[in-house]
């Protein structure tokens, strides 16, 4: 009466793709431009106002988050592209450098002071 049957149900092929993509290990992005086994320079967290202008002439109102003696994080509000190369402009830190743009997400960027 209760008897169960041998009867496959056929697969769901978006369930199936599903497990595929899980299946593969997500790749790991890299952006510091530290080597393994070298030390990164120390980040002191802030949370100070700066402004930051591109090479174009565009000023850009950020929010410093952490700095560090060779680069910063950056965070801003409006959804832009930086340029690669930044001048970057904080007084009570007594910032005002040129930089690159090592990493660029939505609202945030990390910068490597230039060698001056």
């Amino acid at each position: 009466m209760f008897k169960k049957t041998n009867t496959q149900k056929p697969g769901d092929p978006l369930a199936d793709r599903m497990r595929k993509i899980a299946a593969v290990p997500a790749e790991e992005m890299i952006y510091s431009s530290v080597h393994p086994g070298e030390k990164r320079a120390e980040r002191k967290q802030t949370f100070k106002s700066a402004t930051v202008t591109t090479l174009g002439g565009e000023r850009v109102d950020v929010v410093v988050k952490n700095v560090s003696a060779t680069g910063a994080r950056i965070e801003f509000l409006r959804d832009i592209q930086l340029t690669d190369r930044v001048m970057l402009c904080e007084p009570t830190l007594r910032i005002k450098t040129w930089a690159y743009v090592v990493w660029q997400t939505r609202g945030a960027a990390g910068l490597q002071f230039a060698q001056t």
